[in-house]
């Protein structure tokens, strides 16, 4: 079973699938949202608030479910083959986006009423589909933007730093957590393995 797991997860169909799920359920809950409100300010507010919360998230399952040893061997090894190929099409089957956004809708709109929980699930998963674009074109294309170069470097020190580094889109997390690591030139010695600029995907 976890052989299977894990190919499914490997497989290009299943990551492009994954990409294009995570921002069809980022749109339906923000239209859910919006349909279920008289008021649009709000929404677009618990929606923005939901991507930034999803930063903490990015960070958390990162370093704490992909990194840490603990009984669910199949995401650490599943995550491994990313260390081990960083062009490798690794995803979580395309269909958990939806699972998981109506799972935590389920929880949210026992706290709150249900459209501010359709808006900020909404917005946690606007905030994966950012990290998903991220970190696919991090390892595929040039940078050009100062920031953007500097967060690649950043994640790129992490494929060599495996307990460092553990943000996407922001390193903020790292700072507050105690992992960020700040790199030298030596680091970033045959930085461009971990990099494909003319990608055939």
């Amino acid at each position: 079973m976890k052989e299977l797991i894990l190919k499914v997860t490997a497989s290009k169909e299943n990551y492009y699938l994954s990409i294009l799920s995570d921002l069809l359920v980022a749109m339906l809950f923000l239209t859910l949202a919006l349909k279920n409100s008289t008021s649009i300010a709000p929404m677009l507010a618990l929606f923005i608030v939901g991507v930034i919360f999803f930063t903490f998230l990015e960070y958390a399952v990162h370093a704490w479910l992909f990194h840490k040893n603990h009984i669910a061997k199949v995401f650490i090894e599943g995550h491994k083959h990313h260390h081990q190929n960083p062009f490798s099409f690794d995803a979580m089957p395309f269909f958990m986006s939806f699972v998981i956004a109506f799972l935590l809708f389920f929880i949210l709109q026992l706290f709150m009423d249900k459209s501010s929980a359709y808006a900020l699930v909404g917005g946690i998963t606007m905030g994966y589909f950012n990290y998903g674009i991220m970190h696919h074109i991090m390892h595929r294309r040039e940078f050009l933007s100062p920031y953007w170069r500097y967060m690649q470097e950043f994640h790129f020190v992490h494929h060599k730093h495996q307990d460092k580094n553990m943000g996407i889109t922001t390193d903020i997390w790292d700072r507050i957590f105690g992992t960020y690591y700040q790199w030298n030139e030596a680091d970033l010695k045959g930085i461009d393995k971990l990099k494909k600029i003319k990608s055939k995907s």
